[in-house]
């Protein structure tokens, strides 16, 4: 079970590390034709979703490997959780299907590495 969840921890945490950064360094311009959400927010909330999963997916990995902190771990799947919550209610509103299989998936993994870390 520990491999099955550092194999989901380090997915998780490059999917996550990756995106947040690409959208963090990519221009408005550029990201607005591939992501609805970021001309609808200001930069100001990009930076600040971007950083969080970046955060997150330090979180995810670094304290259950350094053994410093570990119950950070499981926190960091629960805010990982909760932006893919708010993810998924933000693409049914704007009625975004085809984003959410991936949500759901991510959502899922996030939470079954929170309850197996507590």
């Amino acid at each position: 079970m520990n491999t099955t969840l550092w194999i989901i921890q380090g997915i998780l945490a490059t999917v996550f590390f990756t995106s947040g950064l690409v959208i963090i360094l990519l221009p408005k311009e550029k990201l607005s034709k591939k992501l609805s959400w970021v001309k609808e927010f200001p930069d100001w909330l990009r930076y600040f979703i971007c950083s969080s999963k970046m955060i997150g997916a330090i979180g995810l990995f670094l304290p259950v490997y350094m053994n410093i902190l570990p119950i950070l771990t499981p926190l960091a799947a629960c805010g990982i959780a909760i932006i893919m919550t708010l993810a998924m209610g933000y693409h049914f509103r704007k009625k975004e299907y085809k984003d959410i299989p991936a949500t759901i998936i991510f959502l899922v993994l996030s939470i079954f590495v929170a309850v197996n870390r507590f």
